[in-house]
């Protein structure tokens, strides 16, 4: 039973290491975009650190507004920190909004 453990542990370790290193090139400019440099302007810019996963996706959508590390900490930022309209409309069922930048779900943790 350990062994099973032990090896979701290391899958985890490998999805996140493969994800850290994903990165994309600012057509404008050649730039390496790492996922580790929006990351850390996310919690520059606003104290919120998105999972490598959501940064990875984000970049994967090859937005050219979202070309660069701090374009996409902006984009994170403001994605979590919008208000939902008030339709004036009262439902039975209230289900939070997932905030999202080009349709990726952002998923991290404030600080």
């Amino acid at each position: 039973m350990k062994h099973i453990g032990l090896l979701s542990v290391l899958a985890v370790l490998a999805l996140g290491a493969a994800l850290a290193g994903c990165q994309t090139i600012n057509p404008t400019t050649g730039d390496v975009v790492k996922v580790t440099d929006v990351r850390t302007a996310a919690v520059a810019a606003c104290g919120f650190l998105p999972t490598a996963e959501t940064v990875a996706s984000i970049i994967r959508t090859n937005d050219p507004k979202l070309a660069t590390a701090s374009a996409i900490a902006e984009a994170i930022c403001a994605a979590i920190t919008a208000k939902p309209s008030n339709s004036g409309a009262v439902t039975l069922f209230s289900v939070p909004s997932v905030p999202k930048v080009n349709g990726v779900p952002i998923k991290g943790v404030s600080g």
